[in-house]
């Protein structure tokens, strides 16, 4: 008789097959949060899901690609509201919202802001940034996106000098830059921003 699966709970099967990468990634996040991210190898995370070396490979193809795709779940884990999406009530507000995500990502998962930068070492670290930028990548769409749909935008706001990428990028440098500094919010640059557009 066949094990029973636990897919729909976001756990991996108790037999010798692994029922999705999501289960896998499940599991590798538990990992982190009760042992830290050190924690995470091939071998821990089969062992928590209940199956064989071999059978993660099938999903990731190093440690490196697994813990890449790891952080990049608590990502998506961390921007995951109810209804799909950011607030749009305005950019400065999606900035500040987007600050209190990443820095509450951070106390819950102690290191996955910066553990990409310092973790992965020659190839692996080439499949860390990849990865990575994709979950920068879709941050910025959406901040682009409530940017350009903004009620409270200032006519002529941008110019030759600042113009919309221009300004996500700034923005998005910045609330990076504050994070990885400790602080605990980001005033000075909601204010630049505010002055700036509205």
């Amino acid at each position: 008789m066949n094990a029973v699966h636990y897919e729909e709970k976001g756990r991996c099967s108790l037999n010798n097959t692994v029922t999705s990468r999501q289960a896998i990634l499940e599991a590798s996040r538990q990992l982190a949060l009760s042992q830290g991210w050190s924690a995470i190898s091939m071998r821990s995370v089969a062992a928590a899901c209940g199956v064989a070396v071999g059978s993660l490979y099938n999903y990731f193809p190093s440690k490196a690609e697994l813990l890449a795709a790891t952080l990049e779940s608590v990502w998506e884990e961390l921007f995951q509201m109810p209804g799909g999406d950011v607030p749009a009530k305005g950019f400065a507000e999606c900035i500040g919202w987007l600050f209190s995500r990443i820095r509450a990502g951070e106390e819950k998962y102690p290191g996955f802001f910066t553990l990409h930068a310092v973790r992965f070492a020659g190839e692996e670290k080439a499949a860390g940034r990849r990865l990575m930028s994709r979950s920068l990548d879709h941050i910025r769409s959406r901040l682009l996106t409530v940017l350009k749909q903004d009620p409270q935008l200032r006519p002529g706001a941008f110019g030759e000098a600042l113009d919309p990428e221009g300004l996500v990028e700034f923005a998005l440098s910045g609330a990076v830059s504050a994070l990885l500094r400790g602080d605990k919010d980001c005033r000075t640059l909601l204010e630049v921003i505010r002055r700036s557009i509205y």
